[in-house]
């Protein structure tokens, strides 16, 4: 740039015959600063000295150099010094002619000076003006380029615009401005204190033409509407959380600049950049926003390099997506989000498998997985994950319940929560995080689902209860005792004096399945029946007892046996005399409805192990 400027110089007093035509003048590269002396008398040096500063200083003068070898400032009293500086907009009106280096001019060569002198018309004051140069109205038009090529020079680049930005915190209240440009990192809020920002303000400093525009995502209110250069955007006294920001540049110079900015999160920490309009921060989280920082660059330019914990400026909660396999629709219902109903109701139909994945899992690692109750198979054994079918296809085989969970990092953010319409039962309650949905034992199908992710801990959205119909055996106890008995046959029976009740199981050890289970009349407490583990015995159609029969017994013990309740004299069993059963009221045996006293009679073999027991 100072060589365009020279060379300018140079160019309108050789126009005019000022300068020797022979002389080198300027076609030199300049450095830092130039330094011109003008002098209506003689110079003891006109020629240019390279000091290590990189100034260079030219003597001209419009008399004959003497060549003495004199210092320079000998003829200071009459001379005016033009100095340009290329790093300022000022020019000095004197110098002491010494350059920056500390080498006068004097120390060059006289007769080097006369090749580069011009002559130069004082004022009325007796100075040297720019005016009084011959040429100087070019001089002048150059002097102006020069300078606003210098302060662009000076800059680097063009001026910047700044943001000025603050936060209302928690236990703190409006902070003092935060400014972009300056150095290091500057934020507004705060990190590492548990404190939430509850509003923001921004302005924009040094463009007239450049304004800033801003909204919040409040907790409860959802975003609070976007407000303009220093008002402030969310509330103030209500202890309510910032969750998301959002920020964009407005004026005729917003094309020029991209407004980048990222939010400090509860949970989360640093969120990356994101710029012009888009949020930054969470939403249905419950989280808070600490702090932020906002920086201005050229458009296209990208933001600071700064380390983050999440790859996403903007995270809220994924998008649960199924799809139900349905008898005599198929698969053609179609997939379904959020909440919604997949299956039918009201029509009968049952489902028979069901897909599930998610959508919108930007920021989170991890996935959804599931299996099914399916008729006749029980629980699948694999859980299936991320779109994947559980139950069957074309097996006419029906849901009856399920199980989904989140995983990875998922299931430390999330809650899944799921509920089922079942055969007879209707709508369950709202189960979550692997739990049973559904029912089991009865032979219920599934009919309908609903499914949604919420913020981990946040609650349900409806009831909790009754979330898995389980069938309750009534023998489940007398199931599990029975387990560790063995019998020479592939029969067991088991009395349970307190319930009034007689298992009939077949297996063996460890496996017995229950087959059977009746009510009986046992021992009163004056004529009780006896306990311990004994065989099968005898049989008999039937005995007298006084003028009435008893039919079909089976020995259990001495005269303790499974009979009948009690009947007339007759031939046959037809008119009953006492037919109480489910209490304590026999002289010992164990009394049965006819039709069970016969099944064991019939078909369970002597030496069967019989348990009595309360």
């Amino acid at each position: 740039m100072k060589r365009k400027v020279l060379v300018k110089f140079v160019a309108a007093l050789t126009v005019i015959g000022m300068v020797s035509a022979a002389s080198p003048v300027f076609a030199e590269d300049t450095a830092a600063s130039s330094v011109y002396s003008v002098s209506g008398e003689t110079a003891d040096s006109a020629d240019s000295t390279l000091g290590s500063s990189g100034t260079v200083g030219n003597g001209i003068s419009g008399g004959v150099a003497n060549g003495s070898g004199s210092e320079g400032n000998d003829a200071a009293d009459s001379s005016t010094v033009i100095s340009v500086e290329s790093g300022t907009d000022d020019a000095s009106s004197e110098d002491t002619g010494t350059s920056e280096s500390g080498a006068s001019a004097g120390e060059n060569s006289g007769a080097d000076a006369a090749e580069n002198t011009v002559t130069a018309v004082p004022n009325e004051a007796g100075n040297v003006s720019d005016e009084s140069i011959t040429g100087s109205a070019e001089t002048a038009d150059t002097s102006e380029e020069s300078s606003e090529e210098k302060k662009e020079e000076e800059n680097g680049i063009q001026e910047m615009p700044a943001v000025s930005y603050s936060a209302h915190v928690q236990q703190i209240g409006w902070q003092k401005d935060a400014v972009t440009g300056t150095s290091g990192e500057t934020l507004a809020g705060t990190t590492g204190r548990a404190l939430r920002i509850e509003a923001i303000r921004a302005s924009i400093k040094g463009d007239e033409n450049l304004g800033i525009t801003y909204n919040t995502y409040v907790q409860g209110l959802r975003w609070t509407g976007w407000q303009n250069d220093g008002a402030a955007a969310g509330t103030t006294g209500q202890q309510r959380r910032v969750e998301a920001i959002a920020m964009k540049l407005t004026g005729s110079d917003a094309d020029k600049y991209d407004l980048c900015y990222r939010v400090y999160v509860q949970s989360f920490g640093w969120l990356a950049w994101t710029q012009n309009g888009e949020t930054a921060g969470t939403a249905d989280l419950s989280r808070r926003v600490e702090a932020y920082e906002v920086v201005l660059v050229k458009k296209g330019e990208a933001a600071p390099v700064r380390s983050a914990s999440r790859n996403a400026a903007y995270l809220t909660v994924p998008t649960v997506t199924y799809q139900t396999h349905v008898q005599r629709i198929g698969w053609g219902q179609g997939e379904v989000s959020n909440g919604a109903l997949s299956g039918t109701t009201g029509r009968s139909f049952r489902m028979e498998a069901i897909r599930i994945h998610l959508d919108n899992t930007t920021g989170f690692s991890g996935g959804i997985s599931y299996r099914s109750h399916v008729q006749r198979v029980g629980w699948e054994t694999a859980w299936k994950s991320d779109g994947e079918t559980s139950g069957t296809e074309g097996s006419s085989l029906r849901l009856e319940a399920i199980q989904i969970r989140l995983t990875g990092e998922m299931a430390n953010y999330f809650d899944v929560y799921y509920r089922t319409h079942v055969q007879r039962f209707g709508w369950t309650g709202w189960a979550s995080n692997g739990a049973e949905c559904g029912s089991s034992g009865f032979g219920y199908r599934l009919e309908a689902i609903e499914i949604r992710l919420a913020a981990k801990g946040s609650g349900a959205p409806g009831s909790t209860a009754n979330t898995f119909h389980k069938y309750a055996s009534p023998h489940a106890a007398m199931d599990s005792k029975a387990q560790g008995y063995s019998s020479s046959t592939n029969y067991l029976l088991m009395v349970n004096l307190s319930t009034h009740r007689v298992g009939l199981y077949t297996g063996r050890r460890n496996n017995w399945q229950n087959q059977k289970y009746w009510p009986c009349a046992n021992g009163k407490p004056s004529t009780p029946t006896v306990t311990g583990v004994y065989r099968l015995g005898s049989k008999g159609l039937y005995f007298w007892s006084g003028g009435s029969k008893c039919w079909y017994y089976s020995q259990i013990y001495g005269d303790y046996l499974f009979h009948s309740v009690i009947y007339d004299g007759s031939s046959s069993p037809v008119r009953v005399l006492d037919g109480t059963l489910g209490a304590a009221v026999s002289h010992g045996c164990v009394r049965l409805a006819l039709e069970n006293a016969k099944y064991i009679y019939d078909n369970v073999p002597s030496g069967t192990t019989v348990v009595i027991y309360y």
